[in-house]
């Protein structure tokens, strides 16, 4: 715990940082996040351990970050019109103050600063919070209303779950990059990202990936469909704000580079399709498992050998065919226990099929984890007959 004259040497000592954060969509600097500095015999100090340390009280962390906003939201109205501001804030700060005062500190300091609200994101950080959910929604709603966007730090992570996101509905959903190295080699750790993307764009929020320290870094990032991205790869927190444009060039560079090894990555994958729609006949006469496995039969020595499955399904989902996969060794087995299961439980079956059935062509699926290898996998499809569809599954 400070003294009372430590602490008040500290709020003198203390100044707002800035890191720019990047929107993708403009390349341009579209926001920073404030970050406390302790500026000490002209050394600068991170203020990260003093916010962590169990051993100084809420109240002066409280005392420390509140003069920090305040001089981080007069330097934003001093540059003028332009780039948003990241303040980051503890649920149980918001909760607890608000139940006993009635108030929002923030919503005071944006007012006395004169800024407009919609300029701030208010940062929900990763904490553990023991108070009711449907209240501290309610308290962060008040910001919402006021014009501030909410972002959450640190999703996938810790006490940034999927209940406190729903109940929430920020505006931003902010990954950090460490859950995204682990993802380039743990598929489990792929599919949770792949999730937020979905969720993100499901519930209308955009993607903040931060930490982003290489270009290897952003290409990640573009994967995972960020909107927005932060880190060393572009600046570290600085005293100054920086031009807008600063890491334009350099951004659009990369989008370009990115793009063309995922056009070059998608042309492949769609010659494939092309080569199987005209190995398969759509006329095929389907009356018994026996001619499904039989035309299966005769496309084994033919088709690519990034093909590991194929199997046939009825229009209402159930597998007629056996099941046929390729080992590491090139040799086919098969397996006839699959005839009968039924998949119309997948929610993408039904509408694949009448997809097929409009256009008169096959389909191929988005990049998937496969359940039984955990290998990346895609799913092409076409229709064979009146009321037959072809199935194959391909490494990617």
């Amino acid at each position: 715990m400070q003294t009372g004259d430590g602490l008040e040497r500290l709020l003198q000592e203390v100044t707002p940082y800035f890191q720019p954060i990047l929107s993708l969509q403009t390349q341009q600097i579209v926001a920073y996040e404030a970050l406390g500095r302790r500026i000490v015999d002209g050394s600068v100090q991170s203020l990260g351990p003093f916010f962590h340390d169990p051993a100084v009280s809420d109240e002066e962390h409280l005392a420390v970050d509140r003069v920090l906003r305040d001089m981080a939201m007069a330097r934003l109205m001093e540059r003028g019109e332009g780039a948003q501001l990241f303040i980051n804030l503890k649920p149980s700060w918001i909760y607890r103050k608000y139940k006993e005062t009635g108030e929002l500190p923030t919503l005071r300091l944006i007012e006395k600063n004169g800024l407009n609200p919609s300029r701030i994101v208010i940062e929900i950080t990763e904490e553990e919070f023991t108070g009711r959910l449907d209240q501290l929604s309610a308290i962060i709603d008040i910001y919402r209303r006021q014009g501030c966007r909410i972002a959450i730090d640190d999703v996938g992570s810790g006490y940034s779950n999927y209940d406190r996101i729903a109940s929430i509905k920020p505006h931003i959903l902010k990954i950090d990059l460490k859950l995204l190295k682990r993802s380039a080699v743990d598929k489990g750790y792929k599919a949770v990202l792949d999730s937020f993307s979905i969720l993100a764009s499901q519930m209308g929020a955009s993607l903040l990936v931060e930490g982003v320290e290489t270009k290897q870094d952003l290409y990640h990032a573009m994967r995972a469909g960020a909107r927005y991205v932060q880190g060393f790869l572009f600046s570290e927190a600085r005293a100054e704000f920086q031009e807008a444009g600063a890491f334009r060039r350099m951004l659009m560079e990369e989008i370009a580079r990115y793009t063309e090894k995922e056009l070059a990555r998608h042309r492949e994958l769609f010659s494939i399709k092309k080569r199987l729609d005209e190995l398969v006949r759509g006329d095929a006469l389907i009356y018994h498992a026996a001619d499904a496995d039989l035309l299966i039969e005769g496309l084994k020595e033919n088709i690519a050998d990034n093909v590991v499955r194929m199997y046939i399904c009825r229009e209402d989902g159930c597998q007629v065919s056996s099941n046929y996969t390729r080992w590491e060794n090139g040799l086919w087995d098969k397996d006839v226990s699959f005839q009968g299961a039924n998949w119309i439980w997948r929610p993408y079956f039904i509408p694949n099929m009448l997809q097929m059935k409009s256009h008169g062509q096959g389909i191929l699926s988005q990049v998937y984890t496969d359940l039984d290898s955990a290998h990346s996998m895609q799913t092409f499809a076409c229709q064979v007959g009146e009321q037959h569809y072809l199935f194959l599954d391909l490494t990617v």
